[in-house]
């Protein structure tokens, strides 16, 4: 399994693999957390990847589509006076912002834990 937080990188990642679905995976009860997940298919023993935002603060657009394109950024919020991460996937006119960066986690779904509490599992 690969973690990066580095937006660039996580940009060329995304490039790089052409999912076919993206779809809501995890998310806490508030929403404050969430994790959309980027398949090929839903083979466990296939690369999948993980965009996972937190503090979030908006989310626009639906939970599932197919052909994803999506891309991240920051920027700087003059009114709240701090920066804003964003993911965003134009085409399906999906944007999901938060507070407290992203994360993109790739690997064979079997490395991966169904809640946040085991997430990236450990062996």
């Amino acid at each position: 399994m690969e973690v990066v937080t580095d937006l660039n990188k996580i940009n060329q990642k995304l490039k790089n693999f052409k999912g076919s679905k993206a779809q809501f995976w995890l998310f806490d009860i508030s929403h404050k957390k969430i994790a959309i997940r980027i398949s090929i298919s839903n083979k466990e023993d296939e690369d999948v990847m993980y965009l996972v935002i937190a503090s979030c603060q908006y989310i626009r657009g639906d939970f599932s589509w197919n052909n994803p394109n999506i891309y991240v950024d920051k920027y700087y919020d003059e009114k709240k006076m701090e920066h804003v991460y964003r993911l965003l996937d134009l085409n399906a006119d999906f944007k999901l912002e938060g507070l407290s960066g992203i994360a993109l986690a790739k690997g064979l779904e079997s490395e991966f834990g169904d809640s946040f509490e085991d997430f990236l599992k450990k062996d």
